[in-house]
């Protein structure tokens, strides 16, 4: 198994919480109380989002270049 960093955008919603957004995988999404928090949670929502992928027989996407604002998350893929 392979270690991916994909990118990650981690904003405050209007609830006062951290947002973190992967547009590489959609449906890994969450947030939490602090900006650690929030990245966190998205390592482990991107490997379940990225389980379901080969559960489904769906190809893995590859990470894309960051753009600004966005960081890297660690996470282990393949």
């Amino acid at each position: 198994m392979t270690a991916e960093r994909y990118p990650v955008r981690i904003e405050r919603d209007a609830a006062e919480r951290y947002l973190a957004t992967c547009r590489d995988v959609p449906e890994a999404l969450t947030d939490g109380a602090e900006r650690d928090e929030a990245k966190a949670e998205m390592a482990d929502a991107l490997m379940v989002a990225l389980e379901g992928y080969r559960l489904d027989g769906r190809p893995l996407p590859s990470p894309s270049r960051p753009e600004p604002g966005e960081i890297l998350v660690r996470v282990k893929a393949g």
